[in-house]
């Protein structure tokens, strides 16, 4: 046994076997363990960080910053080793990805103390979107066909070049105000 009491200042130690420390160890240069560090749980070997037990916080004073320098730095999520979605950059754009075969990606919210789904992408339907509630256009919409199973309420002036209604029309005008044309085969 080796009892050191007050400031020891050693070049090289070379100690086969286990290490007991009642304090604090400070290091002031590189450590290296080729096996592996083990902390408490948590694992740290190679290019793993794994947990083995709860859950794993991640607490900054600033940012969490995730920087990933492969083509597309990639962010992958898993579940048991599932692959299931994938965040990532290709030609400059974000790219959000469901990785499951036709699950959808669905936004949610929390409108006055109630989770709710504001919009689900439905991937079984080439991505068909379905609001919630209303959709909010500023500018000018295009869409190349429009299906609409509801009413239809208009506030403006509008200019249509072709309208196919099937089904009854009620306007709010009087018959001498409405003037339509009506053409056959």
């Amino acid at each position: 046994d080796i009892d050191v009491d007050g400031t020891t200042n050693l070049d090289v130690v070379d100690i086969d076997g286990a290490v007991d420390m009642a304090s604090t160890l400070a290091v002031g240069g590189v450590v290296t363990a080729n096996a592996g560090v083990v902390v408490d749980n948590i694992t740290i070997d190679g290019t793993t960080i794994a947990l083995s037990s709860g859950d794993l916080t991640i607490d900054v004073a600033s940012t969490i910053i995730l920087d990933g320098d492969e083509a597309g730095a990639t962010v992958h999520f898993k579940d048991g080793g599932t692959h299931w979605g994938s965040i990532y950059r290709s030609d400059s754009n974000f790219n959000i990805e469901s990785e499951t075969s036709d699950k959808d990606i669905i936004f949610k919210g929390n409108d006055g103390g109630s989770v709710i789904t504001a919009l689900t992408l439905d991937m079984s339907e080439a991505g068909a979107a379905t609001f919630n509630d209303k959709i909010t256009a500023v500018g000018t919409s295009v869409f190349t066909s429009l299906d609409i199973s509801g009413n239809i309420d208009v506030d403006g002036t509008t200019n249509l070049d072709a309208v196919d209604i099937d089904g009854t029309v009620q306007m709010g005008a009087s018959d001498d105000d409405v003037r339509m044309t009506l053409q056959g085969n």
